[in-house]
Parts: structure tokens; sequence; C-alpha cells
């Protein structure tokens, strides 16, 4: 397991929805106490360049999001900066 050793937190930053979706994948990611955003959809249309210029518009949200609790969590990332980061059932 990835945070068992007591090392660094791992992030997870995916387009796929299958680790909410799937019961198996979203077992693994509780069991390995990772940290995770899911791009929402938008971002498959989106030049690469303009999606890194995002993510790093949205880094100091993030940041905050991950150090809020140490428990695994799941949040969609939207393609808007007036859109709220959301929660996603994990």
């Amino acid at each position: 397991m990835l945070a068992a050793d007591g090392g660094d937190t791992w992030i997870v930053f995916t387009g796929d929805l299958r680790i909410q979706r799937n019961p198996a994948e979203r077992m693994a990611f509780r069991q390995a106490r990772l940290r995770g955003f899911v791009f929402a959809p938008a971002y498959q249309k989106t030049p690469l360049n303009q999606q890194a210029s995002f993510l790093l518009w949205r880094w100091p949200d993030i940041e905050q999001l991950t150090t809020l609790t140490a428990a695994p969590f799941l949040f969609e990332l939207p393609m808007s900066k007036s859109s709220q980061i959301r929660q996603l059932p994990l």
C-alpha cells in the first residue's frame, strides 16, 4: 500500500471516473488511502497546454483540500473558474 509506509501523501489526478463507479477500484483507492481529483469531461476537449494552465490556476484550492484531512477522498475538478470543486462519493 502506498500510504502504509508513513511516507509522502499520494495525490491522484485522473480523467477516469471508474474509480468512483467500480466497487473494486473504489475499495483499492480507499485501502491505499489515496487522495484524488477527477478531471471533468470538458478536459477531454481542451488542449493540453490549457489543461495544464487551468490545473496550475486551481493549485491553491487543491493544496487546501489536501491539507484538510488525512482520509482518502475524491473530488471533481470542473473546467470553469467560477465552478466549485465538488466532492464525489468514495
